[in-house]
């Protein structure tokens, strides 16, 4: 237990937004670390069987008001440990 550090905190900036033009609510998430590093996420929720006709859906509506889906993907739990790991590692040569 002694070799555990705490991480974070993570500053998180969320936002529910129902669209007039699109029929599921939409969530948006902005996740801003330390590093300078962010992740924009946009979400909507459907049931499972919905998937595939929902994200096509969701992907249209994004790109209809000009939210390109370019960037490459990285998962919120990876880019967060690399960033606080990131400046652990420089607390602990004194940077």
């Amino acid at each position: 237990m002694d070799e555990l550090a705490i991480l974070g905190p993570t500053f998180l900036l969320k936002a529910k937004h129902q669209a007039k033009d699109f029929d599921r609510p939409i969530t948006l998430e902005m996740w801003l670390y330390p590093d300078g590093v962010s992740i924009l996420e946009y979400s909507t929720k459907c049931r499972p069987q919905e998937t595939f006709q929902v994200a096509a859906q969701f992907r249209a509506y994004l790109a209809g008001r000009g939210i390109t889906l370019g960037a490459s993907q990285e998962t919120k739990t990876k880019t967060a440990l690399e960033s606080f790991s990131a400046r652990l590692a420089l607390e602990e040569v004194g940077g």
